[in-house]
């Protein structure tokens, strides 16, 4: 899977549907093909939020049949959460719908929310947890209150007293947290930005080449062959030093198009040119953004510009749909054309199944695609 996604000479084709809607990840999904989802979702880029003609995404398969992996997974990737299905269904629809006894009575004896989500998305936890997928969905913001076709909300299908108020509490602290974060307090994400991906014990400190990311320290970098943060090859990998102006403080500022990072906040608002290459800059990257994050950049002025270098862009729809179509005029002339002269249309078949255009077929003693003998001809109209 890894090689195919790599050797796509058409990328839309991982989201290609089947006749019932079907994409390859909804599949993944319903397979609970954990590995194959991840490729497709990390590598292939693929569409979380295509709908079948049940109009089910790739997250209502996983929480119907209850592959708390693959939840994870689409929940973390940015799979929308209150997306309807034919009848009116969300995720959380789907989760509250499959309960056995035994799930409900370890509800009774709950104390603490975080245990249910304890073993969500492991190997060792509960694969067939209803309430675990519940909640996580609620605490990552799944509406507890949107209704379906029959006016039914999440919460008219809660079964239990007990997941009630767990899913209330899951909801409630999934927007203080919102709150907070509005309101300025992002120290804790600061900080979990700044430690190690690997190690977790040392600040990030390396530079990864071309992708530009920080994603470990000096140690831990020489064994990561590939970028935590986008999955591109490393190429090269640079140790941040100090400010090459101020000698005060760390390089933190990454300059485009150079890829050089040598400069402080605050001297790097001050640059046009890189002092390491000299060359002009065009936009900078602050360390945060860097590093995974969301953060603002200084442009080549020092006016604040937002700078998005995390992912590539996605083309909107329309210039997918002509690129779709494009491709499918090419493949169809590619059929029709004559495989020996490559200029006329096919109007010869032979009795193997195979064609040419008539001026290469009445040459031919063996047809050039499989090589059996020519016992016919036959022009096509």
């Amino acid at each position: 899977m890894r090689i195919l996604l790599s050797r796509l000479p058409r990328p839309w084709i991982v989201d290609e549907k089947k006749d019932d809607g079907y994409t390859a990840l909804h599949l993944a999904a319903l397979n609970n093909h954990v590995e194959v989802a991840e490729l497709l979702v990390n590598q292939g880029r693929a569409n979380l939020d295509i709908q079948n003609v049940n109009q089910q995404s790739a997250l209502h398969l996983a929480v119907e049949r209850q592959h708390t992996q693959i939840v994870r997974l689409l929940v973390r990737a940015g799979s929308k959460l209150d997306l309807p299905d034919k009848d009116g269904d969300t995720p959380l629809h789907e989760a509250l719908r499959h309960h056995t006894l035994s799930q409900l009575r370890q509800l009774q004896d709950m104390q603490d929310v975080g245990k249910l989500l304890m073993g969500l998305g492991t190997q060792s936890g509960d694969k067939k947890s209803s309430a675990s997928i519940a909640c996580f969905l609620a605490a990552n913001g799944a509406d507890l209150n949107v209704k379906n076709k029959k006016g039914q909300s999440p919460m008219d299908l809660c079964p239990d007293p007990n997941l009630c108020r767990a899913l209330a509490k899951c909801h409630k602290e999934k927007h203080s947290q919102s709150n907070l974060l509005m309101d300025g307090s992002d120290t804790g994400e600061q900080e979990s930005l700044e430690e190690c991906m690997v190690c977790s014990d040392m600040k990030r400190d390396t530079l990864f080449g071309p992708c530009g990311h920080i994603a470990t320290c000096s140690l831990c970098s020489p064994r990561v062959k590939k970028c935590l943060i986008c999955k591109e090859p490393v190429q090269s990998r640079t140790k941040i030093e100090e400010c090459v102006v101020c000698s005060d403080k760390m390089a933190s500022v990454l300059f485009h198009p150079c890829s050089h990072m040598c400069a402080c906040d605050g001297c790097g608002s001050l640059m046009k040119k890189c002092v390491q290459c000299r060359s002009d800059i065009e936009k900078t990257v602050p360390f945060v953004v860097c590093c995974g994050g969301k953060g603002k950049g200084l442009d080549d002025v020092g006016s604040l510009v937002v700078v998005v270098v995390v992912k590539p862009v996605k083309m909107n729809n329309t210039n997918l749909e002509v690129t779709k179509l494009k491709q499918q005029l090419h493949d169809i002339k590619e059929q029709t054309v004559c495989p020996v002269c490559l200029d006329r249309i096919k109007n010869m078949i032979f009795l193997c199944g195979h064609g040419t255009c008539q001026l290469c077929g009445d040459r031919m003693s063996e047809c050039p695609i499989c090589r059996k003998p020519v016992e016919k001809r036959i022009l096509l109209y």
